[in-house]
C-alpha cells in the first residue's frame, strides 16, 4: 500500500486555506491547472506530521507548525490503493512555490472550488474544524 501526506496549511488568522495548483495533476491525472492540497508520499520511516512539514516546505516554500493528522481516506489510484493521511498545521513564512506546483492560493473555506484533489470542499473544512477543536 501506498501511503501519501495531503497537507493542509491553515492561516489561521485570516481562516483561509492554503491550496496548490498543479499544471498536469498529480497521481497521473491529466487536468491541467487543478487545485490540490500540497501532497507527496510518506518516507520510509518517516512520521505523517515530519512528511507534511517536508512537503509544504518543498512545495510552497512555507513553514508548517503544530501539524496533526486529522483525517484519513482510502483511494484508488490506477491498479494501487493509495491511504491519504491529512495533516493540518498553521502555515507561515513567504510562499515560493516549487515544480510540480505551478501556483498557490490562500482562500477561505467558501471560496475553495467543490474539489481538491480527493477531498471535497465540505471535508476540508471538516478537518479545518478538527484541527483548530485539537489545537483548542
Amino acid at each position: 500500500m501506498i501511503v501519501r501526506v495531503d497537507a493542509l496549511p491553515l492561516v489561521l488568522e485570516a481562516r483561509r486555506v492554503v491550496v496548490a495548483e498543479v499544471i498536469g495533476g498529480y497521481h497521473g491525472q491529466a487536468h491541467l491547472g487543478r487545485w490540490w492540497l500540497p501532497s507527496g508520499p510518506l518516507g520510509e520511516g518517516e512520521q505523517p506530521a515530519d512528511a507534511a512539514v517536508r512537503i509544504v516546505r518543498d512545495q510552497l516554500g512555507l513553514t508548517l507548525e503544530d501539524a496533526v493528522v486529522v483525517g484519513t481516506r482510502q483511494a484508488r489510484i490506477a491498479d494501487a490503493w493509495h491511504l491519504a493521511l491529512v495533516v493540518a498545521g498553521a502555515a507561515g513564512g513567504e510562499p515560493d512555490p516549487r515544480a510540480p506546483v505551478s501556483g498557490f492560493a490562500a482562500r477561505t473555506l467558501a471560496e475553495l472550488p467543490d474539489q481538491l484533489g480527493f477531498w471535497h470542499r465540505d471535508d476540508v473544512a471538516l478537518l479545518c474544524a478538527r484541527y483548530e477543536k485539537l489545537r483548542g
